[in-house]
């Protein structure tokens, strides 16, 4: 360690120093501010702003909300951490969220003054009604905005807004008016209450017993008054309170109507009365009242070796696997498990099957300081199925199943739903299966009531098909609650104990855990395994699972098209999942992060595996750095050409480029290049292509955008955290000093250079036409395959049949063979042979081929030649690549003849979609100047015929999302995935 420099503490030693420091049983630690208490004001804050703006019919300030949003939800939760972090005993590298200097001033000035000033100009009764109304299921910011200028009645306006007759009236009316708040989960009452007793007692001078009423029991959710008793004279006591209140800021004292009691309310609106009462009420020191009230001030462990639900930063997570690996030993766990969600949950950011084959690979790259199990967390949608295919679901090592949304108020729907789910044979653990919760983020008394179960009937399914049930541990939830944890006990299940975190301080919530299983007597508990007995439990158990027979028929209930399994035909496939892959070696890359204005562009140089950043302003000067360092490629994130195609910018040809709209096709947005805000950035970009082309020893130019690159190679943007970022980057086999940058800009500049290996690599797929310049992106190939199939497309002009290559191409890494090009090139030979060998009598140039003339020279070889120059040079196109292939689009079945191709698996995919939707898709094309009907090809009709024969039907009727939902689940049917 340099001379001078600042002492570093590990989280061990930090955590043993403050655990030394006790007051009895309890450590000094546990009577900090909690980190739910500091995030609070700025969940309110964020509300009321939205509902102020709303009310006044103003622009909602959505940036400034969501960042406050962001940095409350990223903090959260039920430790210490961030008043730690305020006073210097926690660091940066203890927080998976560190706030900005902004925040960080929220934060200090909420631990000074117990809240922010921008509140005190909402401190009034509409607007504490504003956050009152809040917890109503079904009541948004829009319908509470009403409130804030409205003079009616609350009958009256509950008569406006209430379209949905299932919102409970009276409660309603009730918080509308004042007359209640709650329910309340005890983690977030009984910390900060023995805070304030605490100070009292210190205050009083002496130690006090205390009797609390109205929180029993930590496992029930609070619903009465709390009432506070002690031993002490009442004169004194009520002297110390009032004392209390000038450093315990996050409480104020409010009016009481109940005689000389004093009533006091917290920043989350939950308040407690202290009476003046000597009755024999038992009464327990601060310690004991922890011990009964609050599991997570146990320290034991009551030998839980594993946590089997939590997520990392893949999906809602705020950390790497890395950093959670790390807590979990910390917390004296032997293993966990990466259960992150599944792809229907959308606000989470689930994983899709490539998403979750691309973690798989990523854990393979991952050091974690204890094993780990790669699980998922799989959505059960509405009508019983489960949200990613069996094959996928069949490799994971852990798979839980929940349901998150659609309960029906039929309680034999909702049996029926949990039944197929456990009769699929995928499901090892039903995971919060009754979905009650109290308190969500922001929102502290939120209620969702238990769905409406038939549990007698479910709970012996789980014994039978050998699936466990979860305890959650997290707060909000507590699910299952004992009583059904008893009867699952008794019905033989395996119990399951998940702490459900989201980031590190959420591994306290295992605590809950513990003290429930001191309640019962479970023979078989999940977590009380080694990891090689929880392995062979669930190798066991799925064995188990496929000697069974289904007992409850598939209902329908409508979802997703792609709800069912499905079933394909053909030669099934088998692969297993790529192994790590760091970028491709070769020449050196400069990456350039453009920027518009007076803002500084970054600029990478990736040389061999060693990335160095900088950043600059003008022209000149990266020109004069590109001299310098000489690299082979440079690749640029702007748009280096304009719409159109042309040398200026024409209002005829629009602001998008075809690049941007193939891009937006397989699920990533980018800004259009002639957009207002991107417009100097467009011409900026171009002028520097230029200026680079025309150097001597030019280096080759191309168009990046770091965002695509970074969603194609599974790593995080720099938007959700440049430190997962960076961790991203490393796991690509970077290094150097320029991954120590804290420049947004040039850490872009980095992926902008990996994009230009890509490329050199041949390992790229370009987005858009050359004559408007092609954005590139990279290549993966998530799966290997044992034979390497043919896909073969097929279906009308206009299906999407090209989305589906393209994604074939891009994210599974297939080579994609057109057979537009294929017919150019023939056409090409044909118009130079001699007449006598011609295949048709077009008249054009070879260098001037249009698309009309590739259509008019495709019918002729379809109807006169019966496809079999096409079907020739298109299989000895094939035989030539021997990685997965797709082909756009094949005209009959027998266009590729599996025969020719050994042991490859050929396959044929029918992009099914009506001739409505494919009429409006070409009259909003450019290519095309007429609008044509999709079955005035004589190749589109004779395409037509292909569906009856085809292995699968891809429909392609809906939204883009749901095509690429379909062509995973496609592919997954036909696939047997081993790890």
């Amino acid at each position: 360690m340099k001379k001078g420099a600042p002492k570093r503490v590990s989280v061990t030693s930090r955590a043993q120093s403050n655990a030394s420091e006790r007051c009895g049983s309890l450590p000094v630690e546990y009577f900090r501010i909690r980190d739910f208490e500091y995030v609070q004001p700025l969940y309110d804050l964020a509300f009321l702003l939205e509902v102020d703006a709303l009310a006044k019919g103003a622009e909602v300030p959505k940036y400034r909300t969501f960042s406050l949003w962001r940095a409350a939800y990223s903090l959260d939760g039920y430790g210490t951490t961030i008043d730690r972090w305020l006073d210097g005993t926690a660091i940066d590298q203890d927080l998976d969220y560190v706030p900005s200097s902004r925040i960080r001033e929220y934060l200090a000035t909420i631990r000074k003054n117990g809240t922010i000033p921008e509140l005190r100009s909402y401190r009034h009764e509409r607007f504490d009604r504003c956050l009152r109304l809040r917890s109503v299921r079904g009541l948004g910011p829009n319908k509470i905005a009403l409130t804030v200028t409205s003079r009616a009645l609350a009958e009256e306006w509950f008569s406006q807004v209430a379209l949905d007759l299932s919102l409970d009236r009276d409660r309603i009316i009730d918080l509308y008016q004042g007359r209640r708040t709650g329910p309340w989960q005890t983690a977030h009452l009984v910390p900060p209450l023995l805070r304030f007793l605490k100070k009292t007692e210190r205050l009083y001078g002496a130690k006090v017993s205390w009797a609390i009423s109205g929180i029993t029991d930590p496992f029930q959710p609070v619903t009465e008054t709390i009432t506070v008793l002690s031993d002490c004279a009442w004169v004194d006591v009520k002297s110390a309170f009032s004392k209390s209140l000038r450093s315990e800021k996050l409480f104020r004292q409010v009016p009481n109507d109940e005689g000389d009691a004093m009533k006091f309310r917290h920043q989350m609106g939950w308040t407690f009365i202290v009476r003046n009462d000597y009755e024999d009420a038992p009464k327990k020191c601060i310690p004991e009242l922890a011990e009964t009230l609050d599991p997570i001030s146990r320290e034991h462990s009551g030998g839980l070796k594993a946590d089997l639900h939590l997520h990392t930063a893949w999906s809602d997570g705020s950390a790497s696997v890395n950093t959670m690996a790390t807590a979990a030993v910390a917390n004296g766990l032997e293993y966990f498990a990466v259960t992150d969600h599944s792809r229907s949950s959308k606000l989470q950011g689930g994983l899709t099957p490539l998403l979750w084959l691309r973690q798989a690979s990523a854990l393979e790259l991952a050091t974690p300081l204890c094993p780990v199990l790669h699980g998922i967390e799989v959505d059960i949608l509405k009508d019983g199925a489960l949200d990613l295919p069996s094959s996928l679901l069949n490799a994971a090592d852990l798979v839980v199943a929940s349901v998150h949304t659609n309960w029906t108020s039929s309680a034999r729907v909702n049996t029926d739903r949990l039944l197929k789910a456990i009769e699929s044979g995928c499901v090892d653990i039903l995971a919060h299966p009754t979905s009650a919760i109290i308190g969500k983020p922001g929102v502290p008394d939120y209620h969702r009531p238990p769905a409406d179960v038939n549990w007698d009937e479910v709970i012996p399914r789980c014994a039978q098909w050998k699936v466990a049930l979860e305890m959650n541990c997290f707060p909000s939830r507590l699910d299952l609650p004992l009583n059904l944890l008893k009867q699952a006990i008794e019905a033989g299940c395996a119990i399951s104990i998940g702490s459900d975190a989201h980031s590190r301080s959420h591994l306290l919530n295992r605590r809950f855990g513990d003290v429930a299983l001191e309640r019962l007597n479970a023979p078989l508990v999940l977590n009380r395994l080694s990891y090689v007995e929880l392995k062979q439990w669930i190798k066991t158990s799925r064995a188990c699972r496929r000697a069974l027979s289904r007992n409850v028929a598939g209902f329908v209930q409508s979802q997703l098209q792609f709800g069912e399994e499905l079933e394909t035909q053909g030669r099934p496939l088998s692969a297993g999942i790529q192994p790590p892959q760091r970028i491709p070696s070769g020449s050196r890359i400069v990456g350039i992060d453009l920027t518009a204005g007076d803002k500084a562009t970054g600029l990478a140089l990736l040389d061999g595996y060693t990335v160095h950043t900088c950043s600059m302003f003008s022209d000149a000067e990266i020109i004069a750095f590109i001299e310098e360092n000489k690299p082979a490629i440079v690749s640029i994130d702007s748009p280096l050409g304009l719409p159109g195609g042309g040398t200026f910018i024409d209002p005829k040809s629009g602001i998008v480029r075809i690049a941007e709209y193939d891009l937006a096709s397989v699920g990533i947005p980018a800004y259009p290049a002639l957009i207002d805000s991107m417009q100097n950035l467009t011409l900026r970009g171009i002028g520097l292509r230029r200026a680079l082309e025309g150097l001597s020893n030019a280096p080759r130019v191309i168009e990046s955008y770091p965002g695509a690159a970074q969603d194609i190679l599974s790593i995080p943007r720099k938007q959700k955290s440049l430190d997962l970022l960076r961790e991203g980057l490393r796991r690509l086999g970077l290094q150097g000093p320029g991954l120590e940058t804290r420049s947004h800009d040039e850490m872009d500049a980095v992926t902008s250079a990996i994009v230009g290996r890509y490329f050199e690599s041949g390992l790229f797929e370009p987005m858009g036409v050359p004559s408007e310049a092609q954005l590139i992106v990279p290549k993966v190939s998530p799966l290997v395959f044992d034979d390497s199939p043919i896909i073969c497309l097929a279906g009308k002009t206009g299906a999407g049949k090209s989305v589906v290559a393209r994604y074939l191409s891009i994210f599974y890494g297939f080579k994609w063979v057109r057979t537009r090009n294929i017919i150019e090139e023939l056409l090409r030979e044909d118009l130079t042979a001699p007449l006598e060998h011609r295949l048709s009598d077009l008249a054009s140039r070879p260098d001037a081929i249009s698309e009309e003339d590739l259509r008019t020279f495709g019918a002729v070889i379809l109807t006169r030649h019966r496809q079999i120059p096409l079907r020739k040079k298109l299989s000895e196109t094939l035989r030539r690549n021997v990685t997965p292939i797709v082909v756009d689009s094949i005209r009959d079945t027998v266009d590729v003849d599996p025969a020719i191709f050994g042991n490859r698996p050929v396959l044929t995919w029918f992009v099914d979609c009506s001739d409505s939707i494919i009429n409006q898709r070409l009259a909003t094309r450019a290519k095309v100047g007429e609008k044509r009907t999709s079955t005035g090809s004589p190749v589109d009709q004779t395409a037509s015929s292909v569906r009856r024969h085809a292995d699968a039907l891809i429909p392609n009727g809906g939204t883009l999302e749901e095509l690429r939902w379909r062509i995973d689940d496609t592919l997954f049917a036909s696939i047997t995935l081993r790890r």
